[in-house]
């Protein structure tokens, strides 16, 4: 009998991918120079390797690699190209028919010397342009908090998603580095708005932070899905919170050993498997392929070869991708 790959999955759905690190060097070295930026190294192999995870770095290592990401990406023009290029060849080269982009605005706006409108428009703009050369492939735009942010600037950010929803924006993010003074308790209100106006909501939780950590998000923000959450696998009464609610985790593998969250293939392996077993909804995503330097096919692939998934466990993983999307 013959084995099946990831290219048996057919169409694939990635929920879980930044912009930020789905650029391929040579497209972000063009960019910088564009714009005539002082990057950090003068030599294009030097650059490339820059921007590529090498090895396992772990996860303050990796968040640090998004600032010069962030910076050469600043600019309408540049999230226009970007938004149209990067679903266009995921369309083209991975199997994929189905993506959610996420990125934060404020993070773009030069210290507010850029307007957020254009950086958000400017990406809509490209998103629907690669929509409309292939009909079949779905795109929306996540827009992303941050646990550095006051609530008063994540609200502006939530604002700006709803402005935007029948527009393309399809939901919001938190994400960041972990921050000393963050609180739920402050985000509550925003969050109680964002499930208010329709919009999808996904928190980064239970990657470099524990179970505890999750509890808060499921019972404070009561997210539609989760990035990460991967800690739940030590908790097995928060496993049959996520199950009764069906509160679907957005997995990456293979950042989750790159930021060192999970040891080894062995560790991953038992993950998955107690996921399985507690019948805990997940998805499987890239996080962001260029920086992982990875595919979705390739991660779908890696989990079949290290017999982490069956097959059958991967193709239930990919349809439920495509129904948990916050597009419409």
């Amino acid at each position: 009998m013959e084995t099946k790959t990831a290219v048996d999955l057919g169409h694939l759905a990635d929920l879980h991918m930044h912009i930020s690190s789905s650029v391929t060097p040579e497209i972000l070295w063009d960019l910088a120079h564009e714009q005539g930026m002082k990057l950090p190294a003068r030599d294009y192999f030097e650059f490339a390797r820059s921007v590529q995870i090498q090895g396992n770095v772990g996860y303050d290592d990796y968040l640090k690699m998004y600032d010069i990401l962030e910076e050469i990406q600043s600019t309408p023009d540049s999230m226009f190209r970007l938004a149209e290029q990067v679903p266009t060849y995921l369309y083209q080269h991975d199997q994929i028919d189905l993506v959610e982009i996420r990125m934060n605005p404020m993070l773009r706006s030069r210290k507010g010397k850029i307007d957020l409108d254009h950086i958000i428009v400017y990406t809509l703009q490209g998103l629907e342009r690669a929509s409309l050369k292939f009909p079949k492939l779905k795109t929306g735009l996540i827009l992303s908090m941050d646990r550095r942010f006051s609530a008063e600037v994540n609200s502006k950010i939530v604002e700006k998603a709803i402005k935007y929803r029948e527009r393309g924006v399809i939901g919001v993010d938190l994400a960041g580095p972990i921050a000393k003074d963050f609180s739920f308790d402050a985000l509550e209100g925003i969050a109680k708005r964002i499930h208010a106006e329709g919009l999808g909501l996904t928190i980064h939780t239970g990657e470099a932070t524990n179970a505890d950590e999750m509890w808060e998000v499921v019972t404070k923000l009561k997210p539609h899905r989760i990035g990460h959450g991967i800690a739940s696998v030590h908790d097995a009464q928060l496993m049959a919170y996520l199950s009764e609610h069906q509160i679907i985790l957005e997995t990456c593998p293979s950042s989750n050993l790159q930021t060192q969250s999970v040891k080894d293939m062995d560790e991953m392996r038992e993950n998955y498997r107690t996921l399985l077993s507690h019948h805990v909804p997940f998805t499987i995503n890239t996080d962001g392929p260029i920086l992982q330097n990875t595919t979705l096919p390739k991660e779908y692939q890696m989990l079949l070869d290290h017999k982490i998934l069956t097959f059958e466990e991967a193709k239930t993983a990919n349809e439920l991708a495509h129904r948990a999307t916050f597009i419409r």
